[in-house]
């Protein structure tokens, strides 16, 4: 048999009340006796009790409506912030890539310790190869950081690493231009000189560069570890009230 709604039910403990209230106040003077005059002194209350009873009836249905709408709104933000973490991995992923694509130590050591008529021809080619892969890391963390312009310590991070893979970069280019100029010979239709005197000063400043990127780096990586973990964990809350158990 189906169950009369709540609402249709609360519509006739009201009802219910109102005649109680008024049947009480008639009855008394008619049926004088001490059953009626009890009634009659508690008919404030039992009407008042039958009215609450009545109001917690219509209004259950309303929460678990409110209910329901919670369990979809949290189903729905769910997917979306899934979207925003497996971004976040997947520019930690970058992040780590480049760090292991651009361990420079041997390349240095080359430059520092090798004799240059012997890699004058090899060395730039792998210097470019470093530099080749520093572009296309700027490129992948640019894109992240154009998608997150709103300042935030993720994206200081971003911006701090960036900036220090671009020095990297640069420095990396301009040993290698060094080395050319100092043995095969640059082109001079679209290359200038780097002067003598800024030679170790370039190669100094290469050593800086890359301290500052493998620090702001692994600051970012740990930045993004951080934003990943309370996604998930905020992701895990949002299920739980999506099936109904928080």
């Amino acid at each position: 048999m189906r169950k009369p709604p709540s609402d249709l039910i609360a519509f006739a403990l009201l009802v219910s009340s109102c005649a109680l209230i008024a049947w009480t106040g008639i009855a008394g003077p008619l049926f004088a006796d001490n059953f009626w005059t009890g009634l009659e002194k508690w008919q404030t209350l039992i009407a008042a009790i039958v009215a609450l009873l009545a109001a917690y009836l219509a209004v259950r249905p309303v929460y678990s409506q409110l209910a329901e709408q919670r369990r979809q709104s949290a189903a729905a933000a769910v997917s979306m912030i899934v979207k925003a973490a497996v971004s976040l991995e997947a520019e930690r992923e970058i992040v780590r890539k480049a760090v292991d694509d651009l361990r420079i130590d041997g390349l240095l050591w080359e430059y520092d310790n090798a004799p240059w008529d012997e890699i004058y021809a090899s060395w730039p080619e792998k210097a470019f190869d470093f530099t080749s892969a520093c572009r296309a890391s700027l490129r992948s963390m640019k894109l992240y950081s154009e998608r997150n312009p709103r300042a935030s310590a993720s994206q200081n991070c971003r911006l701090n690493a960036i900036s220090a893979l671009e020095q990297l970069r640069s420095g990396l280019s301009d040993l290698a231009k060094i080395m050319r100029q100092k043995t095969s010979g640059l082109d001079y239709e679209w290359e200038e000189d780097i002067p003598k005197e800024e030679h170790l000063p370039r190669r100094r400043q290469l050593d800086e560069a890359r301290e500052s990127w493998e620090e702001t780096a692994r600051e970012l990586d740990q930045q993004l570890s951080r934003e990943i973990a309370l996604i998930w964990q905020r992701i895990r809350e949002l299920e739980r009230i999506a099936i109904g158990t928080s």
